[in-house]
């Protein structure tokens, strides 16, 4: 039996609460973060001289932040050109007549724009359009909003840059866009085809007496649009190019002053909208981790891990489902920053568990109604739209997570065998 000493026990005290702090939400996940990484340093260093106060700001992974921020500051601008919308439009105008096909084409609409734009505002962009036909085609509003939170959710795991917790484990484990891409994409494309089928073959997509969609003339300011679509697809150029010369932190700090610059939209607007509170909440955690790994903590559980590697479906199922289920309570950066530290102190790594990790804790946001920001948009919009009962979202999200994590699983055996 394993025994920790004084000052190790209080570390994973600390570790825990922040988890505490997290699932209960009594405070916003960035405060709940803060606090806990001034009570890890606090212990760590000053009580029990684990490491010194500098040491702390090594903990944090700057670039990583950098390239987040970056990241952040391009998809806003893009959101702000309208382009989202306007496909959406689109979409509904050419497909109105045929009606499992326009759900099908919103499904893989919600992945386009999820890929391109982090899944909170891709959820916003599709709740609006959404709403807006609802009464024009009879939309089932409760099952199409919820259907897509879903693929917001897992099919944010398709591109290194379409979630916080790929550009964590991309970044920590040396994985490039276009390594990255070649394995999430198609499975970020397969289990959108899944959930449109299951939305397809569990019917209720309409409500009776729906009307057609009209022309309708939309405003958008064609100028901006096209400058932000030609920045962020130099950005997308540059980092699938993975230049030497070019850190894809840099690349992301100067495309994203390029469309402040050239963008179009006001300066103030995007940085008003922008999510600092991930900023901060990720730059927290990289010091509460910090402080469990200079414990010597991670070393516990990856020595017992890696125990595991003689048995390598037992070691993939135990990451995938772990780091999914986990981020069905607990935020998943938190749960990815936990598990690409474990991972990373184990002497050597079967090169499918960082995928396992990043994928598990974006399908994971689908088991509750408060796991995700996709889930609680669309919690929201119903509530206001329809009275949603919160619970009623666990009814449709719950089943197709287990389904994602299933279809997840057999598509690494395959990929990785």
């Amino acid at each position: 039996m394993v025994q920790l000493t004084d000052p190790q026990l209080a570390i994973l005290g600390v570790f825990l609460l922040s988890i505490l702090l997290l699932v209960t939400e009594k405070y916003h996940r960035a405060t709940s973060a803060m606090v806990s990484a001034a009570i890890m340093v606090y212990f760590g260093a000053y009580v029990y001289g684990l490491f010194s106060p500098d040491e702390v700001f090594d903990f944090i992974d700057w670039h990583t932040l950098l390239f987040i921020v970056g990241v952040l500051i391009l998809v806003e601008g893009l959101s702000e050109s309208g382009l989202f919308q306007a496909m959406g439009l689109l979409v509904a105008r050419t497909l109105a007549r045929r009606r499992n096909l326009l759900f099908v084409s919103f499904m893989y609409l919600t992945l386009a724009v999820t890929l391109f734009l982090a899944n909170f505002p891709a959820m916003l962009v599709m709740a609006a359009i959404t709403t807006s036909l609802r009464d024009r085609l009879g939309i089932n509003l409760k099952k199409w909003i919820i259907y897509e939170a879903v693929i917001a959710n897992s099919g944010a795991m398709g591109l290194m840059i379409s979630s916080i917790p790929n550009l964590i484990v991309a970044l920590n484990f040396g994985i490039g866009f276009n390594e990255f891409l070649r394995v999430a994409l198609p499975l970020s494309l397969l289990l959108t085809t899944v959930t449109a089928l299951v939305g397809v073959a569990t019917g209720g997509l309409y409500r009776e007496g729906g009307g057609e969609l009209t022309a309708t003339r939309s405003s958008f300011a064609r100028g901006k649009l096209v400058r932000s679509f030609l920045i962020f697809s130099a950005f997308l150029a540059l980092i699938v190019a993975n230049l030497p010369q070019f850190p894809m932190d840099l690349v992301a700090f100067l495309m994203a002053t390029l469309m402040l610059w050239m963008g179009g939209a006001d300066p103030d607007e995007i940085f008003s909208n922008v999510d600092w509170s991930t900023v901060f909440f990720l730059a927290s955690f990289y010091v509460v981790v910090g402080g469990v790994e200079k414990a010597g903590l991670l070393n516990y559980i990856s020595s017992y891990m890696g125990g595991l590697r003689e048995a390598p479906l037992t070691f993939l199922t135990l990451t995938l489902w772990s780091s999914g289920l986990l981020s069905g309570f607990v935020d998943n950066i938190p749960v990815a920053l936990t598990f690409t530290s474990i991972l990373k102190a184990m002497p050597s790594l079967t090169k499918v568990l960082p995928y396992a990790v990043a994928v598990g804790a974006n399908i994971g946001g689908n088991l509750t109604y408060f796991a995700s920001p996709p889930s609680l948009v669309a919690v929201g919009v119903l509530q206001k739209e329809e009275g949603l009962n919160p619970m009623e979202f666990t009814k449709y999200g719950a089943p197709l997570t287990f389904l994602h994590l299933v279809v997840s699983e057999i598509y690494f055996l395959l990929l990785f065998p």
